[in-house]
């Protein structure tokens, strides 16, 4: 009997890699980039450096992403590639609700008109570089020239997102001596491990092109819906901020907003926060002893868990964690932001951390951005929480 996919949020610390490239490939993948300075909704420049793209893989799929600089020190601090789980959640998602560095007023909106975007300070840009990747196609700005003839699946949106990061690093080669991380939420947590395991291994077969590749981050499978009429967004005005995303669904399938991100014109008519009924192929039904095989390496992880998650409770991660059967070299304390308690931690051998976001949700840092700014950094820097 199938063993249900591992549910839960992990960072995992990988040696420096090198990431393969197929001297074999039939068509070599294209990219294009587009340098936004400004954004319909914020009130004068940003005050970080944003840049927008599609990456053109040869099998027609076109990857959009959003890369955000580290407002700190883009040339030392890590690199971090960000997914959105679902399937089929748009990584505006996560740069809006989760770890980017701006987000929408909801409470001063009208009910008619463009949002207004805010700065937000306790954003993951400020310790590291964030590329924010739509994947499979089908998902935000993301799309397949073919018209999908063929249904992506775990081992297709691993492979394609293998092949995003070799063309983007080839177009960003200042990036490769930075620490790169990848990371995720919700179903990205089933497709980060084997996307880790799968660059891990390019070590072995002398790949040729240098990443400086450090982490993976994951997430467990949410449910999220937006609202689907006016009617419908008006009438959640009166909700609280955090369980509302209709927000994102106005401003970004405003014309301006699309023209300033460089959107291929007519490829998704009406962009959608999460599109659930996206075709897909779940084909991995167990993660664990992928998991168990990067660690046994050696590699440093780090997983967590909102106190709050009604989704996925953090028991059911404690649960997960024993599975794998290590020591536990550090018992169960809290640590602290401001001198306050914001979680609980507990210390496994190999390098393993578990944690709880005290008050968060099942995306922890839309709850608590703050706090898990705090933990990334920590983690990031190698300082324990």
């Amino acid at each position: 009997m199938a063993t249900a996919p591992p549910r839960r949020s992990l960072l995992l610390l990988l040696p420096q890699l090198l990431l393969l490239r197929s001297l074999l490939a039939a068509a070599a993948p294209s990219i294009t980039t587009k340098a936004v300075p400004r954004l319909p909704g914020f009130s004068g420049p940003l005050p970080f450096s944003l840049e927008t793209g599609y990456v053109e893989l040869d099998d027609g799929v076109r990857l959009f992403y959003y890369f955000i600089q580290s407002e700190r020190d883009p040339e030392e601090d890590p690199v971090l590639l960000w997914l959105t789980g679902g399937p089929g959640c748009s990584a505006l998602s996560g740069l809006v609700y989760e770890i980017g560095p701006f987000y929408f007023d909801f409470e001063g909106y009208t009910g008619s008109g463009l949002p207004t975007l805010l700065y937000k300070p306790a954003s993951w840009t400020q310790v590291s570089n964030v590329i924010f990747v739509d994947s499979p196609a089908g998902t935000g700005f993301s799309y397949d020239t073919t018209g999908n003839r063929t249904i992506p699946s775990d081992t297709i949106v691993i492979q394609q997102l293998h092949t995003f990061l070799q063309t983007w690093f080839d177009e960003h080669p200042q990036f490769l001596p930075n620490p790169f991380y990848v990371a995720g939420d919700s179903y990205s947590g089933i497709i980060i491990p084997p996307l880790a395991m799968k660059i891990a291994k390019g070590i072995e077969y002398g790949d040729e092109r240098l990443i400086n590749l450090k982490a993976a981050r994951e997430g467990c499978r949410g449910q999220y819906r937006s609202p689907s009429n006016a009617d419908c967004a008006n009438s959640l005005q009166a909700i609280d901020y955090n369980s509302t995303y209709f927000l994102s669904e106005v401003w970004i399938n405003d014309e301006p907003v699309r023209e300033s991100l460089g959107i291929h014109k007519g490829t998704v008519p009406s962009w959608l926060r999460c599109d659930f009924d996206i075709p897909y192929t779940k084909e991995i039904t167990d993660a664990v002893d992928g998991h168990l095989a990067l660690i046994a390496k050696g590699y440093r992880a780090m997983i967590y868990s909102g106190d709050h998650d009604a989704s996925i409770p953090y028991v059911g991660t404690q649960a997960w964690i024993r599975k794998l059967n290590l020591p536990i070299t550090d018992n169960w304390r809290p640590w602290y932001v401001d001198g306050q308690v914001v979680g609980f931690t507990r210390t496994y051998s190999n390098n393993l951390t578990y944690a709880t976001v005290k008050g968060a949700g099942h995306t922890a840092p839309e709850y608590m951005p703050k706090e898990c700014l705090a933990m990334i950094d920590r983690w990031l820097s190698g300082k324990p929480l």
